[in-house]
């Protein structure tokens, strides 16, 4: 580490140079502690300095070097406890039963943890409130839920939006371990004032969002009754959310009590954030810090493709004892080594987004790199086009990537997997009709939002029933053929128009496309 965890006086934290652009803050007073995670700026290539960073030692307590960050967070708690509730024992008696998925989640949690429990402490609030990600997602930054949140806190895209996490082709804000954590903690300290200091309420609020716990208070105002959490009529989800993070805390607050064992994590920053000055390919990245591009990817997931986004944040999140190296080697290139590019003429036919899809780029990128100012382009003009360094296949945790692998997952027991390319009239309701499943399921299984356009042409990973697999389908679904109308094709299957129209989701003046399916038997819906 950049830092001898040995030291009982002193932790060196290396601070930005003047002039070099942090993460902006979404509220004004919020502060990053003094554990903030180490940063470095790239320094100009004609500088004489020895080094691209200067250097500013903290005297910290005696026993920081040796504090483990679960002892720290004990230290901190302060949500009041819940034991004897009966929905807080057996969400413990469920956690402490599935021990093994505590062990996954708190190995995920290893890289992003002190940072977060940090930023808690340093806004003054409860410690708890760094074990929220396990509630949320499992300390894994790239889940997506079928709601369409993402990240390690699950921001839905209009909250997201709100607080400033933005999203693009390149980049998910939501994702970026360092601004999803500003805002979720800035959204819960506004939460937290709204509701005269409630934790618990703001915590809901967090789940079903205030209006949803706004109205439950008012409604109980209204019948004289009390409206803390535990009296609030709120979402069945909501009432066992709050519970959760109750019952984690409570096990990582009394471990052995229930049987559990916590390896120590040092209060070590296990990653510095390092300014690019511009886009840079995450291959370059990887090879620049000495470290294989999945640990880059796994310190900088709100990066989608395979470079960070051209319109920024430029920064990147390199392991603590890799950053030195990682910015000595950015000094030494040129800016437009940070990139691979190719020159490309324009042939008969081709478009931008043709171009950009080629490429694995953007089309805001080729129009930024080339200066173009609308989307003509002309036969035998020359393009400069951003591409990858190496292989689409290397680039292992891009969403791309992310996709062929759940494409290629192996099938869980007493299931088969099919890949279904989505065609016109296509949608996750039809096709959970046709296979027998809930649009849910097919959302959770190819990690999208149940509300998420399909597009023609994408590939979805189906789960279905080994047994009867084939004919089952084909039992229920038909491909409208030419000259077909609603009528014909539910008199040839003994069903009635509206069960139809049911089924698929139609109204009667719907227009019907040569090749779509069709349901034509009710099935059975799946969990």
């Amino acid at each position: 580490m950049l830092h001898n965890a040995r030291l009982a006086v002193i932790a060196l934290i290396v601070l930005v140079i003047s002039g070099c652009q942090s993460v902006a803050p979404l509220k004004t007073g919020s502060s990053v502690g003094q554990d903030a995670p180490v940063r470095y700026v790239k320094r100009a290539k004609d500088s004489s300095a020895e080094t691209p960073v200067r250097s500013v030692l903290l005297k910290l307590e005696l026993d920081k070097a040796e504090t483990d960050l679960w002892q720290l967070t004990r230290d901190n708690m302060a949500l009041p406890r819940a034991t004897d509730n009966k929905t807080v024992a057996a969400r413990i008696k469920w956690y402490a039963k599935h021990d093994r998925y505590l062990d996954k989640t708190i190995v995920r949690a290893s890289d992003y943890y002190q940072y977060i429990l940090r930023e808690v402490l340093a806004r003054g609030m409860p410690a708890e409130l760094a074990l929220l990600p396990v509630i949320e997602s499992s300390y894994d930054p790239f889940v997506k839920s079928p709601a369409r949140a993402a990240g390690l806190w699950q921001f839905i895209p209009s909250t997201g939006d709100h607080f400033g996490l933005k999203r693009n082709w390149w980049y998910d804000g939501r994702r970026d371990v360092l601004a999803s954590t500003n805002a979720a903690l800035t959204y819960l300290d506004y939460l937290h004032s709204y509701f005269d200091n409630d934790w618990l309420l703001a915590l809901a609020a967090y789940n079903a969002g205030e209006g949803n716990v706004r109205r439950a208070i008012k409604k109980n105002r209204k019948l004289g009754k009390p409206t803390d959490f535990w009296s609030l009529d709120l979402p069945k989800e909501t009432r066992a959310y709050v519970p959760k993070l109750l019952a984690i805390s409570e096990l990582f607050r009394n471990p052995e009590k229930y049987g559990l064992s916590l390896t120590p994590l040092a209060d070590e920053a296990r990653f510095a954030v390092v300014e690019t000055g511009g886009q840079i390919d995450l291959a370059r990245a990887a090879e620049f810090a000495g470290v294989d591009i999945e640990v880059i990817y796994k310190f900088n997931p709100g990066y989608s493709r395979w470079a960070t986004d051209p319109e920024g944040p430029h920064r990147l999140l390199v392991p603590a004892d890799k950053a030195g190296r990682f910015a000595d080697q950015l000094a030494q290139i040129d800016d437009s080594e940070r990139m691979s590019w190719a020159r490309y003429e324009v042939k008969p036919g081709d478009t931008l987004g043709a171009i950009a899809n080629r490429f694995n780029t953007s089309v805001a990128s080729v129009k930024s790199t080339n200066k173009l100012k609308g989307s003509t382009i002309r036969i035998g003009q020359s393009l400069l086009i951003p591409a990858a360094l190496v292989s689409a296949s290397d680039y292992a945790l891009s969403a791309d990537q992310r996709t062929e692998q759940r494409l290629s997952r192996a099938a869980p027991k007493g299931k088969a997997k099919q890949i279904h390319k989505v065609a016109a009239g296509d949608s996750l309701w039809t096709l959970s009709r046709i296979h027998g499943t809930t649009p849910k399921q097919i959302a959770r299984w190819n990690d999208m939002g149940v509300g998420e356009t399909l597009r023609i042409g994408q590939q979805l990973v189906i789960y279905v029933d080994k047994q009867g697999t084939s004919s089952n389908i084909a039992a229920n679904a038909y491909k409208v053929q030419a000259g077909d109308s609603l009528t014909q094709i539910a008199a040839a299957h003994s069903v009635s128009v509206s069960d139809l129209l049911e089924w698929n989701n139609l109204d009667i003046n719907s227009t019907l496309r040569l090749g779509q399916e069709i349901v034509v038997s009710a099935v059975a819906e799946s969990s």
